[in-house]
């Protein structure tokens, strides 16, 4: 399909075919080869059988390369483009080796990040002193820097950040006393921290509340349903130490529940001693919510952060892992695997929940897509036990029951490292808690491994995590369009901040980027034509430029008239041509001819539009429509450049008259053509319809709704099928669906109870 995309081992193995394709042409600097001969030579030095779509798409690749770098040149020196790549479809030596060269530098570039191993040393070992019981978890304390662990049987070691022991106690006595499994057979299964309390999850069905200074019981939650086995703890807004917080376990009949504490800094209960069926007499101070999520218990319980959704695992098929919000109101999010989650691990910057099954596969998963994996990875031989995230440098860390842990690239999902870990221990089976893999900062970055009472760090290697922290997750302003290419299988982006960025989705990095389109100004339109060679974007006032997206070179300037934002820049494949509107209320029309635009003569059609058109859509072959401020919407032909149908909806709202000044933008510097033709503009000189503010006034008057945005229902419209909707609208928070080959009113509303704030798209 048009989807494809060039695979790694593929280019690699036409670049070698490309070198001596142009060491053949060397000596011969009028020889040109032509596509078939490149097609044909690339295919017979190949080693494989490959699609002839693929070799077509390197042709591509390298012609469009070629073209750009013509384009400049040709503009510089005022030379005629006739004698480009794309008109005589023929390639030179010496552009055969300028493409060689950039791959070359690319590759070289690429392999410098990976010639380091993410784990270059081998691990130190501690253990738990005076004990033989498995390590439950190791928690970090901020004041002062160490870490605390806790062992099954109660023992409590705190350590210094570079592990060094420095205090050993087991906790016992009193209301929250517990014993090891040599007394009563009590072990605390789970651990987490909240501020300075320590919360322990024991088998006695009781959630115990520690103060990590004195280590005396708090509070005792008890008489649970069933033993809690998971711990985790969130907070709303962690920019607040008063923020409210969320108390999470899973335990053994796979319900998960949650205590919601209204002042965790202050204080949880109002009673040290406090069961489950009594909690609700402590609102508002605490709230519970408990229910059943998994046919299994619950081997692990996570937070997501800012979104406020828990995520809970099961080593059952459905539901194997469950995203729910904490409020209960919400979609809940299903995964399903055959051999049920064992572990996972949720990174909210990269947007990607890791998780480890029995199956010995690690799947990578879209958070709030769980109908199948973005990737699997495969190498370990027995079950997986434990995944860990490290957001510094993109890797994925998990350990099989065996003791192999394999490291992974995120973004390439292949395999980077496999070491085996030689704990101290000989003759015993390795136990582990339910988290076994951690990542620690200090003192320096550490992977942390528990299995039974010993403790593995690896130190990662700086390196990656400097290459890792200069990889870009976005824009820095609102991004205002996005287009998929699918010849290349990428994503084009745009933002306010006049950057566009190319993305390869399948790496999710980016391929090309451009700062400063337009300057200082602001980019408010996107275009793609429709092979994806080339990249059209609009300024504030006026400009329209041409990029190249492999190259990201400006191929073209052009202007609209009047020098009045363009707010849609479209494609007409069928008629070669491109058309643009914005503020100025006209349609322009740029014809595409030999890779260059030129203006072609004012739209036949006229301007019926009286306010500023605001959005713009096209169906094929040849429907157009545009939307304006004053609630005008036209449907076009764009053969003839008539009107088709006109539709305004009966919406209104009572707006006070505006001021003059109100019509002006504080940072905007039109000139003063333009300011004056726009002097009845009916709102500000900005983008935003949010920004949209009225000035007071000693009277109103009624204005028909903005058109914010249109769409054709483009099936629909080919069957040109009366009586159905085939072109919607959005206006002030309502959907007008309408017949564009009726005049009739609207054939349905669809009304937003939230107050205009949606938008159609």
């Amino acid at each position: 399909g048009g989807g494809a995309r060039l695979s790694p081992n593929f280019e690699m193995e036409a670049v070698g075919a490309i070198s001596e394709l142009a060491q053949s042409l060397r000596g011969c600097e009028l020889r040109r080869i032509t596509r078939s001969d490149f097609e044909t030579t690339v295919r017979k030095h190949l080693s494989g059988s490959h699609a002839d779509q693929q070799i077509a798409q390197l042709w591509d690749k390298v012609s469009r390369s070629v073209t750009a770098r013509w384009l400049i040149i040709t503009k510089a020196k005022g030379l005629s483009c006739a004698g480009l790549c794309g008109g005589r479809g023929t390639i030179g030596q010496g552009e055969l080796c300028s493409f060689l060269l950039r791959e070359m530098q690319q590759r070289e570039s690429t392999a410098r990040a990976h010639l380091t191993l993410p784990l270059p040393h081998l691990p130190t070992f501690s253990s738990m002193p005076n004990t033989k019981d498995t390590v439950c978890a190791v928690l970090g304390l901020s004041t002062p820097p160490q870490y605390l662990t806790v062992s099954k049987d109660g023992s409590i070691c705190t350590w210094s950040t570079r592990f060094h022991l420095q205090q050993s106690v087991s906790i016992g006595g009193g209301h929250g006393s517990v014993r090891g499994r040599q007394g009563h057979g009590m072990c605390i299964t789970s651990c987490v921290m909240i501020g300075g309390t320590l919360v322990l999850a024991t088998t006695g069905r009781d959630l115990l509340f520690y103060d990590t200074v004195s280590l005396s019981c708090l509070h005792k939650f008890q008489k649970l349903p069933f033993v809690p086995l998971c711990l985790t703890y969130g907070v709303e807004d962690e920019k607040y130490a008063t923020s409210p917080g969320h108390l999470v376990w899973g335990d053994e009949s796979g319900c998960v529940g949650i205590l919601s504490f209204a002042e965790p800094h202050k204080s949880f209960f109002r009673s040290r001693l406090v069961t489950f069926n009594g909690v609700t007499d402590q609102a508002p101070l605490v709230r519970i919510r408990y229910e059943k999520a998994h046919s299994d218990w619950v081997c692990q319980v996570g937070w997501t952060g800012p979104a406020h959704y828990v995520i809970s695992a099961a080593q059952s098929s459905s539901p194997s892992l469950l995203i729910q919000h904490v409020s209960a109101h919400r979609k809940k999010y299903i995964f399903k695997i055959r051999m049920g989650v064992s572990c996972f691990d949720y990174s909210h910057r990269l947007e990607v929940v890791a998780t480890g099954s029995l199956d010995h596969i690690v799947r990578l998963w879209t958070p709030f897509s769980p109908h199948q994996p973005v990737a699997s990875l495969s190498s370990h031989t027995t079950g997986i036990v434990g995944v860990a995230i490290d957001e510094r440098s993109w890797h994925l860390f998990s350990l099989s029951r065996d003791l192999f842990l394999c490291v992974w690239d995120i973004r390439e999902h292949h395999l980077l490292q496999t070491v085996s870990v030689k704990f101290p221990f000989t003759q015993r089976q390795p136990d582990f808690g339910p988290s076994p893999l951690l990542t620690l900062p200090l003192p320096s970055p550490t992977l942390n491994i528990s299995c039974n009472e010993y403790m593995a760090r690896f130190t990662l290697n700086e390196a990656a995590g400097l290459e890792g922290e200069k990889v870009d997750t976005g824009h820095t302003h609102p991004v205002c369009a996005v287009f998929f290419i699918p010849h290349f299988d990428q994503l084009v982006s745009g933002c306010e901040g006049g950057e566009v960025r190319v993305w390869d989705i399948s790496s999710r990095r980016t391929c090309m980027k451009v700062e400063g389109c337009h300057r200082d100004q602001e980019l408010t339109a996107l275009a793609v034509d429709t092979e994806g060679g080339r990249i059209l974007t609009g300024s504030r006032f006026g400009a329209i430029k041409v990029w190249d997206s492999l190259t990201g070179q400006n191929l073209q300037s052009l202007e609209t008239p009047g020098a009045t934002e363009v707010v849609s820049i479209l494609h007409h494949p069928e008629m070669r041509r491109f058309l643009a509107t914005g503020w100025n209320r006209q349609i322009s029309v740029f014809e595409d001819k030999k890779l260059q635009l030129s203006p072609e003569p004012a739209w036949a059609g006229g301007t019926p539009h009286c306010d500023d058109i605001i959005t713009m859509d096209y169906c094929s072959p040849y429907y157009l429509a545009t939307g304006s401020f004053d609630g005008l919407t036209v449907v076009w032909n764009t053969d003839t450049e008539r009107i088709v149908a006109q539709f305004r909806s009966q919406l209104k709202r009572r707006d006070q008259i505006l001021t003059s000044a109100t019509l002006k933008s504080p940072t905007s510097q039109h000139p003063p053509s333009a300011t004056n033709s726009l002097s009845t503009s009916s709102r500000p000189a900005s983008r935003r319809l949010s920004s949209y503010r009225l000035k007071s006034a000693s009277r109103s008057h009624l204005h028909h709704v903005p058109v914010d945005k249109l769409l054709f229902l483009k099936t629909r419209v080919k069957s040109k099928a009366r009586g159905q909707s085939t072109l919607v609208t959005s206006e002030g928070g309502h959907a007008f669906f309408w017949d564009m080959f009726s005049s009739g009113p609207p054939l349905a509303v669809v009304v937003d109870r939230m107050k205009e704030r949606w938008r159609l798209s």
